[in-house]
């Protein structure tokens, strides 16, 4: 059954072509993994389970803003990264996770639900 929604994923929602080792390795990352990597028809895309997403997502916008501004504050100031990730989430997550277009899909995989974006 899952195998089955893979193909159809990717094939209608991506258009793109998969063969049978990448429907394999996909299933089997979503068995054991939250937030992978992986290649579909020569594009890297990555998937996030959804109870994982908000985390991951504050995560990101807290080493996005780390990396870009020199923030000159002491060490014990605080800084309220869920509500930084609050103010920046406008569009949704594809703006922050898909660095090839900003889009972002959803998708049911037996009774898990993933967010999918495409890194290049």
């Amino acid at each position: 059954m899952i195998t089955r929604q893979i193909l159809e994923f990717i094939k209608e929602q991506l258009d793109l072509d998969i063969d049978r080792d990448e429907v394999k390795e996909i299933e089997n990352q979503l068995n054991s993994e939250n937030d992978f990597y992986t290649d579909i028809d020569g594009c890297q895309y990555r998937f996030i389970h959804e109870d994982i997403i908000w985390d991951t997502y504050v995560e990101e916008i807290k080493q996005i803003t780390e990396d870009c501004y020199d923030i000159k504050a002491p060490h014990w100031l605080s800084i309220d990264w869920e509500e930084t990730a609050e103010n920046c989430f406008v569009d949704g997550y594809g703006h922050t996770f898909s660095h090839y277009d900003g889009s972002e899909e959803e998708c049911m995989f037996g009774e898990e639900n993933y967010y999918i974006f495409r890194t290049y």
